[in-house]
């Protein structure tokens, strides 16, 4: 048959190599899958390559700021801002002058409470071995502790219970006490003062004595807490002074 009439020399190889029978069916064999081969398309798979990188993000550009222009003098506007500005500046300053006139009024008082104290002391020392102790008692006639007290500072317009431990809680506890301030004391573990005088000075108070017979006497703390079974001593601020 024309088809068949040439044979390669592969072909002619093989018949020698492994005679004609086997070679024919290989030949065969071989011009199949030729055939198959020019059939079936081939298919190609493209590959695309991903770059990756940064993302770029747009900037968006701001634009300029522009300020408002000033008010034009002499319009409704200026002179809006002018006498808001002045209302301003006079708030201010009466506000500054309040304040300075409290300092003044503060300072004021200070300084004659100072004087008024200094001066009932003086009267207090005046009784001192003349008024007699007397439980109750209030007046230079006769006085307990809280009473001499009591008597002390009423003279600078201040009402303070005729109590020992109650005048001892109507001030400011300190530790650095000034002449005027009261000293109480009381035994350890009570918070309750038995006795109450006012501070002179370094270890000095003025009192009237705890018992029948006692009269007003300068004593020292110390010595008074130490024979009262070492007694507790706490100072009391009741007004402020230049002391």
């Amino acid at each position: 048959m024309k088809r068949n009439r040439l044979i390669s020399i592969g072909a002619v190889a093989l018949v020698l190599t492994i005679g004609t029978g086997q070679a024919f069916a290989a030949i065969l064999e071989t011009n199949g899958t030729a055939q198959e081969n020019k059939t079936q398309p081939v298919t190609q798979v493209k590959e695309e390559t991903i770059v990756s990188g940064p993302v770029q993000v747009p900037q968006i550009s701001a634009g300029p700021v522009f300020k408002s222009d000033p008010p034009v003098v002499g319009s409704h506007d200026w002179m809006a801002q002018e006498k808001a500005e002045k209302d301003k500046l006079k708030s201010d300053a009466e506000q500054k002058q309040a304040e300075l006139e409290a300092e003044i009024a503060r300072l004021k008082k200070i300084a004659d409470d100072t004087t008024t104290l200094n001066e009932t002391l003086v009267l207090v020392k005046n009784q001192i071995g003349i008024t007699r102790w007397v439980l109750g008692g209030s007046t230079t006639r006769a006085w307990d502790c809280s009473g001499l007290v009591r008597w002390t500072y009423a003279h600078l317009g201040v009402d303070l219970r005729h109590s020992a431990t109650t005048q001892r809680a109507s001030g400011t506890i300190v530790t650095e006490p000034k002449i005027g301030d009261l000293v109480s004391f009381n035994y350890k573990g009570r918070k309750s003062a038995y006795h109450i005088g006012i501070y002179l000075g370094p270890d000095q108070m003025i009192h009237s004595g705890g018992k029948p017979g006692d009269r007003t006497e300068i004593r020292s703390i110390s010595d008074w807490a130490k024979v009262n079974n070492n007694s507790e001593v706490v100072y009391t601020r009741i007004i402020e002074t230049n002391n």
